[in-house]
């Protein structure tokens, strides 16, 4: 339920809480939305932010930049390849020594981009914007669950409303089949909400290894930025070519800014107290604040237990064993 007040508004200049006190764990936090992201934590005095990224010159670029928003000495960066399973794994376990982490928001992702394999011999889309961030979610989780009122978020979109009705998530061959960018990249937000509400199942049955100690968090949710201008544009013309190009062209003038626009969703999710107050839980919120039904194939627990099973079997044949797996 929207705010009485505020209504669908979230202004993270306002609306943020003070932060003093709280450690952030932000992918993709060096550049577009996920810059926005660190920046508006950074301004409300967030004592820690670790960003995850791939190029640690990009890492520097934006500590520069962020000293516009408060101490940058606060921002950590921590390199992070998720289209390297092995070394996200790596890292996963590096963080989980934090001893507190009060939200993970993930944030990274690859665009309506070309059909790719990575290292882990899988489709990039489906390896960077779910599975990887999956893995770093469920390894991180008890961390958040020591703290109350923590957050996860997943950055989704509106594109989930896309993905073939063919999609069922039973097979590696499935996710290796090229279904064009546009498919590709709408497959793995469908994929973010189905694991959103699938965790949530999973904490609200109690089942062994998702209990809370105490239940209040995290709290976890699916957001849509909106259309944001950001280099996963480039993404697209790449893809598409000349038709691409033309395209992006003609929708560029009307895209948000990525650090006063773009965020606001994700920050509302991470930081407002509304969030707890209101109990929004396994939900999908679009721009800048509003609860919205996603789509049918979203809300399909069965679709969403496929794809917890095929996840899990895949990161089990690539890391042996599954660091999150102890707590189970």
């Amino acid at each position: 339920m929207a705010h009485l007040i505020t209504g669908n508004k979230f202004d993270p200049n306002k609306d943020i809480p003070d932060l003093r006190g709280k450690v952030y764990v932000v992918t993709g936090g060096t550049a577009g939305i996920g810059f926005g992201i660190t920046a508006h934590l950074l301004q409300h005095n967030a004592s820690k932010i670790i960003l995850l990224s791939q190029k640690e010159e990009h890492a520097e670029e934006a500590k520069e930049e962020l000293k516009k928003y408060g101490d940058s000495s606060r921002v950590h960066w921590v390199q992070c390849d998720l289209k390297d399973l092995k070394q996200t794994n790596e890292v996963a376990k590096q963080l989980k020594s934090e001893q507190q982490i009060d939200g993970l928001i993930c944030n990274a992702g690859e665009g309506v981009g070309k059909y790719n394999v990575t290292v882990d011999g899988l489709d990039s889309h489906f390896q960077v914007n779910h599975l990887s961030q999956m893995l770093l979610a469920l390894t991180l989780l008890t961390n958040l669950q020591l703290n109350p009122h923590s957050r996860l978020v997943l950055q989704s979109s509106d594109l989930h409303r896309a993905p073939l009705s063919s999609t069922t998530f039973t097979s590696v061959d499935e996710i290796n089949t090229d279904l064009g960018p546009n498919s590709l990249y709408a497959r793995t937000k469908l994929a973010q909400i189905l694991f959103v509400r699938a965790l949530v199942r999973r904490m609200e049955n109690n089942e062994p290894g998702f209990q809370s100690p105490k239940y209040n968090g995290p709290w976890i949710n699916a957001t849509h930025p909106g259309g944001v201008n950001t280099d996963q544009q480039e993404q697209a013309v790449e893809a598409y070519g000349t038709k691409g190009k033309l395209g992006v062209k003609a929708v560029r003038p009307f895209l948000k800014d990525p650090v006063d626009e773009g965020c606001r969703p994700a920050l509302f999710a991470a930081t407002s107290e509304d969030v707890a107050k209101e109990g929004i839980q396994g939900q999908y919120i679009v721009p800048d604040r509003k609860v919205t039904e996603p789509s049918k194939q979203a809300r399909d627990e069965e679709l969403g237990e496929n794809l917890w099973r095929l996840s899990e079997q895949i990161l089990q044949e690539k890391l042996g064993s599954l660091p999150y797996r102890q707590e189970l």
